[in-house]
């Protein structure tokens, strides 16, 4: 999941300045802390099942 949808997004800010950043740059920002999120959930998720399954 980083790999295919965060780390493109990633990439391409790495070079934006203001005076270069495309016009829809808050879109793709919220894009970007949308995927963050649900991969932190997934990661949470399988944590708790992991003590889940152990206890």
């Amino acid at each position: 999941m980083p790999v295919l949808l965060l780390v493109p997004i990633n990439n391409r800010s790495k070079t934006w300045t203001p005076e270069n950043r495309p016009a829809d740059w808050r879109q793709q920002s919220k894009r970007w802390d949308l995927y963050h999120y649900l991969r932190v959930a997934v990661i949470v998720a399988a944590f708790a099942l992991l003590v889940g399954a152990l206890v």
